[in-house]
């Protein structure tokens, strides 16, 4: 019963909901203004958390060795998704999903951050800048690699790349909100009467709506896999299982509590869809993002979302 009640959660069935909707050709339909104030204000919850909890666990120890272990696999994952895929889509589009393999999905961190509130478990607040800190190596790198195998200049520079992964609006409003959490802890300021804002039932019933509207995208993504590339599929579920799997052994030889170990996993798992394809579309215009969209969104987000988070929870306490 437990193991049902953690794969069954609110969240995951209100986002087969919104996948049943529109695989029955439903009229279900979430307006997109709606649809950006729940993005930013899961941004604003998650990054205002974070920035209290920043304060009280400051970024040494576990949380130094986290940010290595993000900026390790940022790197780790767009080169070997390079040689890989290279003889078989060509240059430009294995550096396209590298890039959007090695970054990952601020939704799947919420959902998996929602998910260790419902059951009680706490993680650290360094926990959110590793979130951050995973958005830009990934996409530098692909970039790079791209420019180098080809021999070719982007029309933007490295410079222009960093300043518009940091500033992307979604982005920018979660290490702000970060940033005064902290500094309103710092300070002592009185952080409870935004306690009901940005927690408890609140959010879970803001987080529960995103992914009800995010099964509906899933859903028609799904409907363009009848004719995809059995190799992209295969690479959409075998590589975050893959980095999945590294980052739980790695959990396991450094010893971090059960709620770090879940999003670190949650972080190497998942891919970019927002972010990362947004940046490419004109530093590396030659990728298709038809490809790592499909992939990121079709394919390995519903994993993680259905499978991956209770998965990885389950293997996390019972060996790390």
């Amino acid at each position: 019963m437990e193991s049902l009640t953690t794969v069954l959660n609110p969240g995951v069935l209100f986002f087969i909901l919104g996948f049943v909707a529109v695989l029955l050709k439903s009229n279900l339909t979430i307006p997109e203004s709606v649809v950006r104030f729940l993005s930013l204000y899961l941004m604003l919850s998650i990054g205002f958390k974070g920035g209290i909890s920043l304060y009280h666990s400051p970024l040494f120890g576990d949380g130094m060795i986290i940010i290595g272990i993000i900026i390790a696999m940022s790197a780790l994952v767009p080169f070997y998704s390079f040689l890989l895929l290279k003889k078989r889509l060509g240059v430009a589009d294995a550096c396209g999903i590298g890039a959007t393999y090695g970054s990952n999905s601020t939704l799947t961190y919420i959902t998996a951050a929602g998910f260790l509130t419902s059951i009680g478990q706490s993680y650290e607040g360094y926990m959110t800048v590793a979130l951050v800190v995973m958005e830009t190596p990934a996409i530098i790198i692909a970039v790079l690699m791209a420019q180098f195998a080809m021999k070719t200049k982007s029309t933007k520079s490295t410079r222009t790349v960093i300043r518009e992964s940091l500033t992307d609006g979604t982005l920018l409003v979660l290490v702000g909100s970060m940033a005064i959490g902290y500094l309103l802890t710092a300070l002592g300021t009185e952080t409870s009467p935004l306690a009901t804002f940005i927690g408890g039932d609140m959010f879970t019933g803001m987080l529960v709506f995103f992914l009800l509207y995010m099964g509906t995208v899933v859903g028609r993504k799904f409907r363009e896999l009848d004719h995809f590339p059995p190799l992209l599929v295969a690479f959409a579920i075998i590589a975050p299982i893959v980095n999945g799997m590294i980052a739980i052994g790695l959990c396991k030889v450094f010893g971090f509590q059960h709620g770090d170990a879940l999003l670190l996993t949650i972080l190497c798992a998942s891919s970019s869809y927002i972010v990362a394809p947004a940046i490419l579309k004109d530093t590396l215009p030659d990728a298709n993002p038809a490809k790592f969209l499909t992939m990121s969104m079709g394919i390995t987000f519903p994993l993680n979302i259905v499978v991956g988070i209770p998965v990885y929870w389950w293997i996390i306490e019972r060996w790390v």
